[in-house]
């Protein structure tokens, strides 16, 4: 009876990875970048700039890459950042987990988000303006990065 058990565990158990297969490396940036975009549309009247058009990519194992992305959005006036960075976690749903508490001069948050997306949320003084600085780490994804 016993072995019938334990063969039944390793078929589920083949059959859960077969399903939780990994992104693509594209899928991967897709989503995170879908993630920084529900963090922006937070900012009011925020206005986005990607600051790294082209992506950073490292890799993470065999034929696996995780991409980093960064963005800016400029809020409107009268924006208060700390307590933006404070209701943030909160306004974003159950899908977002505050990662740490971060210890800088900026109101930061750092957010990981249910699809394994890393995500730092900082307020900057950048030129005599406020920018909400995104970055963002995709999960590992299949494939090799696009070459240049």
């Amino acid at each position: 009876m016993s072995s019938v058990a334990v063969l039944a565990l390793t078929g589920f158990t083949m059959m859960g990875c077969a399903v939780a297969e990994r992104p693509t490396l594209e899928q991967a940036k897709t989503e995170t970048e879908a993630v920084m975009q529900l963090i922006a549309d937070e900012v009011p009247d925020g206005v986005v700039k990607v600051v790294t058009p082209d992506p950073t990519y490292l890799a993470c194992g065999d034929d696996t890459y995780y991409a980093t992305l960064r963005w800016g959005v400029t809020p409107g006036p009268e924006f208060d950042g700390e307590a933006f960075v404070d209701a943030l976690p909160g306004r974003l749903g159950k899908d977002f987990v505050v990662a740490e508490t971060v210890d800088i001069k900026s109101p930061a948050v750092a957010l990981d988000h249910a699809s394994g997306a890393l995500l730092d949320v900082k307020v900057l003084e950048v030129d005599g303006g406020i920018v909400v600085d995104l970055l963002g780490l995709t999960p590992c994804g299949v494939g090799q990065p696009p070459t240049e």
